[in-house]
């Protein structure tokens, strides 16, 4: 069993669960022999950007991006596999074409335009239905249900990045549809395989390990169609003051999602409406973000979504806001000290192939310290999935 689904590849109705890690693709990987299949999936299309920045200028881009990966799964039997994926992330700018067994992503959100490693490395042992160990090079997610998806604290390769776990990964599969996860991550001192948003660092060595811890259920409860809890500790790598030579102090994360789903028309039309909520007791001071010059941070972040699917067969539509305070550190989808507002439509076209829209706004919340004014980042996408 892979570590994880791809998000297009969740079902939108019924459970229509956008963020699990327990929800399996409904197709096979391609065999190449009893033993060995191949896995594989290209996402790509037109993205387009415009910022209006803090001094009050503006600038615009748009380019054509694409990720493609690739590789091997074998499985020589049923509680044994093993799984070796590359992936690449290019675009028609700023692209230079370099391989590299990344240790640590090299950018903020990932892997930059051109480069390509290996994001899949891992063994998974699987001795009863129940339990499951995987440890490598993983990719783990958990987001929120519903067609915008998105996660406050765990999901490697959103979009079109490339980021993933240096760890293992051990699951429980308990009566009742609770499944519980731990996942033991090393870090390099260079910097996280996953988003980590400054001032967290990794350079001490009490760093090195940081542990998540999960659970979740997604089997309908009347209306209810996801519960779940996660907590996330990185020990000695929240630098409150922002500099090498201040406190170092440990950095924890409570997370909770709650989805429900009901009839929404004469059709096959379902409504989602789910929420997840973050806090953060510890967080750095404002002199170390730049939002003031003393006090500490806010640690809360939350996002509210409602989806319509198959509003038409295949057709889903969703609406999505949230916010994130300056001290919330860890979410590959909401940067810190900004309110995100999104509409996204997706039209699944089969199991395998998937088309999705996006308009996306970001506001900062709050000015920052020197600043003329707050900065503001509209993007744009047209996005098709297919899985090999």
């Amino acid at each position: 069993m892979r570590p994880h689904a791809g998000r297009f590849s969740r079902p939108l109705s019924a459970a229509a669960l956008g963020g699990s890690l327990l929800a399996a693709p409904a197709f096979a990987d391609i065999p190449l022999s009893p033993q060995l299949y191949f896995i594989g999936d290209l996402r790509g299309g037109y993205y387009w950007a415009v910022r209006a920045d803090r001094d009050g200028s503006s600038e615009s881009d748009d380019q054509l991006i694409a990720r493609i990966r690739g590789g091997l799964k074998w499985k020589p039997s049923e509680q044994l596999s093993a799984t070796i994926r590359l992936a690449g992330r290019y675009a028609t700018r700023n692209n230079h074409p370099h391989f590299e067994f990344f240790e640590s992503i090299p950018d903020t959100d990932g892997l930059r335009p051109g480069d390509s490693t290996v994001d899949e490395l891992f063994l998974a042992y699987a001795p009863t239905p129940q339990w499951e160990i995987s440890a490598g090079r993983l990719q783990t997610a958990f987001e929120l249900a519903g067609v915008a998806g998105g996660s406050l604290d765990r999901s490697d390769s959103p979009n079109v990045d490339i980021t993933w776990t240096d760890g293992a990964h051990l699951r429980y599969r308990a009566q009742g549809g609770w499944n519980w996860h731990a996942i033991l991550q090393y870090n390099p001192s260079e910097g996280a395989t996953n988003v980590r948003l400054f001032p967290l660092s990794f350079a001490d060595p009490d760093s090195r390990a940081s542990y998540f811890a999960a659970v979740e259920n997604v089997e309908p409860y009347g209306p209810i169609v996801q519960r779940a809890f996660d907590l996330s500790y990185l020990p000695s790598s929240l630098r409150t003051e922002g500099t090498a030579e201040g406190p170092l102090e440990d950095y924890v994360a409570l997370v909770g999602r709650l989805a429900a789903q009901w009839p929404a028309g004469p059709r096959d039309t379902q409504l989602l409406l789910g929420t997840e909520l973050g806090y953060a007791p510890n967080t750095p001071g404002r002199a170390a973000v730049g939002t003031g010059t003393s006090g500490s941070t806010g640690g809360l972040a939350w996002q509210v979504q409602l989806s319509l699917l198959d509003v038409f067969p295949g057709h889903s539509f969703a609406l999505q806001h949230g916010r994130a305070q300056a001290g919330w550190l860890i979410s590959p989808d909401f940067r810190n000290n900004e309110v995100l507002s999104e509409v996204r439509y997706e039209w699944k076209i089969d199991q395998r192939q998937a088309f999705t829209a996006r308009f996306r706004r970001r506001d900062e919340s709050d000015i920052l310290v020197g600043a003329a004014s707050k900065r503001r980042d509209d993007d744009f996408f047209l996005r098709y999935t297919i899985k090999f």
